[in-house]
């Protein structure tokens, strides 16, 4: 499936990106925004495209091997601070998150991103990372997987799943993505568990979907990159540069918002948006994927980098 990156013209139009600026696509993915950002810089322009999928890097090398203003990097984009230090620049005009992971991603079965698909409990972004999901789901204890699928997936019924994942595993290791989700779905209380074409509106999601939310959270720590990546990517934001998110859940939003409101209540920055811009409804309907997509933009304008 052909990844349709979300929110493209409001990003770059929020980004306003001079022609002659240095950009940073810190999840360069299929390389969606990439390219549109690339289509606005000028010869004198350059774009530093970070991913720590190094798929993602093969792909994007071919799609823009006619491009020179381009340069690949593959590294998480919390360490963005050493891959400019190797590129000696000091400062940057624009900086681009897209906290999601690609259709490439969900589909390919091997990842273990996707409970509809049979895969193993992997979960990787990178795959030179050690902890799998095979590690949590079979190794941590029940009330450390509780803490997983509550504190990461927001989930309800995060006791009730530990405690049948620890059953089930004292059986036979839990190995795929469908076993797993198999175990999710019988820990449901009867009246919320529904045939996948009998669900009720209220009820559209598959038990999993919060689980595995959780769990791949929890193998790439993507809130504590999150966190670590705005703080130091923030010293690098030149006065007048943006900086854009796109974030696809709740926990990750939350830490966006805080981060660019303290910023801007010290002075240090404005909000290019007091609400989150969201997809409208052309989009939602042509990509349903994008619906809880929501794009926060921050421009700095203190002096410490000129």
């Amino acid at each position: 499936m052909l990844h349709k990156p979300v929110l493209i013209k409001e990003t770059l139009d929020c980004l306003a990106i001079p022609r002659d600026a240095v950009a940073v696509d810190g999840t360069l993915g299929d390389g969606g925004h990439a390219e549109e950002m690339l289509k606005r810089l000028g010869p004198g322009g350059r774009l530093i495209a970070i991913d720590q999928d190094p798929q993602a890097i093969l792909r994007c090398r071919e799609r823009f091997k006619d491009y020179r203003n381009i340069s690949f990097h593959h590294e998480n984009f919390r360490n963005m601070p050493a891959v400019l230090d190797s590129l000696n620049i000091v400062a940057v005009d624009a900086v681009l998150l897209d906290i999601g992971f690609s259709s490439d991603q969900l589909e390919d079965a091997s990842r273990g991103f996707s409970f509809a698909r049979n895969g193993p409990l992997d979960m990787r972004m990178n795959p030179d990372l050690t902890l799998q999901a095979f590690d949590i789901v079979n190794g941590y204890r029940q009330q450390e997987l509780e803490k997983v699928f509550y504190e990461f997936g927001e989930q309800r019924w995060s006791r009730r799943f530990a405690r049948q994942i620890v059953e089930e595993r004292h059986k036979k290791p839990i190995l795929t993505t469908t076993e797993l989700a198999e175990v999710l779905e019988r820990s449901v209380p009867g009246r919320f568990s529904h045939p996948k074409s009998k669900r009720p509106s209220w009820s559209r999601h598959h038990p999993a979907t919060r689980a595995f939310q959780a769990l791949r959270i929890a193998v790439n720590d993507e809130l504590g990159a999150l966190e670590e990546g705005l703080d130091r990517m923030w010293p690098f934001l030149r006065s007048g540069g943006r900086l854009a998110t796109i974030t696809f859940h709740s926990l990750e939003d939350r830490i966006v918002k805080n981060r660019f409101r303290n910023w801007a209540r010290s002075g240090e920055a404005i909000l290019v948006h007091k609400k989150p811009v969201t997809p409208g409804r052309d989009e939602t309907v042509d990509n349903p994927r994008a619906r809880s997509a929501k794009l926060r933009v921050v421009e700095r304008t203190d002096e410490r980098i000129s």
